[in-house]
């Protein structure tokens, strides 16, 4: 039964081999600033209750999550304010890749909004939508839903990290109940763009590509999922699931979908996945 793990798995780091990349959830540690968090999250946390959870953060956490603002008076209902650390734009330094979750039924309807802060000697260098300067990154804050488009990357992230080129590539994706679920299907490899400041949606179903041999190691061996010092270790791989694939398959090859009807809003189906549709 070992067999086709083995092969499948010789295969992929021929893949990964041939393509100049050298992938593993192995991340190489990365220096803290002076500064645990943001100037504006370290005052919410001793200013607003609500926040307190930050100040209960330990240098060992690679993952701090606790309730934002109430979505209305009397709900509830709170945004899920979730830092990951990893080094985003792979420079040595520690970043926070910041996903604010907004509830928006009872149901578990949701939407999202990312801010990125990357380390610095001297602070954080912000990368997010418009937000007054004292507030928390969340949904209908500012200008956080006419500029979504821009900073939402994904919830929940795992990262590989291709040891020959020392770069960090991100694997996210919407769950089922996102309401960005359906015009942005499946699992999206991203990984830092220095020129432009973000970072930058790769095409993992072209073919020989550095972004299909990332995806391709994924599928097999998942990426590093950053976790709370008292995580169990189960809990800090996130595993390949066929089915998001599957439903990004379908979206992509259903011409009503939001991708395929309107791609000049939520971008177009990469043109090597349109070609396995069935015609």
């Amino acid at each position: 039964m070992k067999t086709p793990f083995i092969f499948l798995f010789s295969t992929i780091a021929s893949v990964a081999s041939a393509q100049g990349v050298q992938p593993t959830t192995q991340l190489p540690a990365c220096r803290l600033p002076a500064q645990s968090f943001p100037v504006k999250y370290e005052k919410l946390a001793r200013t607003d209750q609500g926040y307190a959870w930050i100040r209960k953060a330990v240098p060992a956490d690679a993952e701090v999550s606790g309730n934002g603002g109430e979505r209305a008076d009397g709900s509830a209902m709170y945004t899920w304010l979730s830092f990951y650390r990893v080094d985003l734009d792979n420079d040595g330094q520690c970043d926070w890749y910041l996903n604010a979750s907004a509830p928006l039924s009872s149901g578990g309807d949701r939407d999202s909004i990312n801010t990125l802060y990357l380390g610095r000697k001297n602070g954080w260098l912000r990368i997010g939508a418009t937000v007054p300067a004292h507030e928390p990154d969340e949904p209908g804050i500012g200008n956080t839903m006419e500029e979504q488009d821009r900073y939402l990357f994904g919830e929940e992230i795992g990262v590989i990290h291709d040891a020959a080129n020392k770069t960090n590539y991100l694997v996210a994706s919407f769950p089922s109940r996102h309401v960005q679920g359906d015009s942005r299907p499946g699992y999206r490899v991203q990984v830092w763009d220095a020129d432009k400041k973000t970072l930058r949606l790769l095409d993992k179903w072209e073919p020989g590509s550095k972004a299909a041999a990332i995806y391709a190691f994924f599928k097999a061996r998942g990426a590093r999922l950053p976790a709370a010092s008292t995580a169990a270790p189960e809990d800090t791989l996130l595993h390949f699931d066929a089915e998001v694939e599957a439903y990004e398959r379908a979206q992509a090859c259903n011409p009503d979908s939001p991708q395929r009807s309107a791609p000049d809003l939520v971008g177009a189906v990469s043109r090597h996945l349109l070609a396995r549709c069935k015609r």
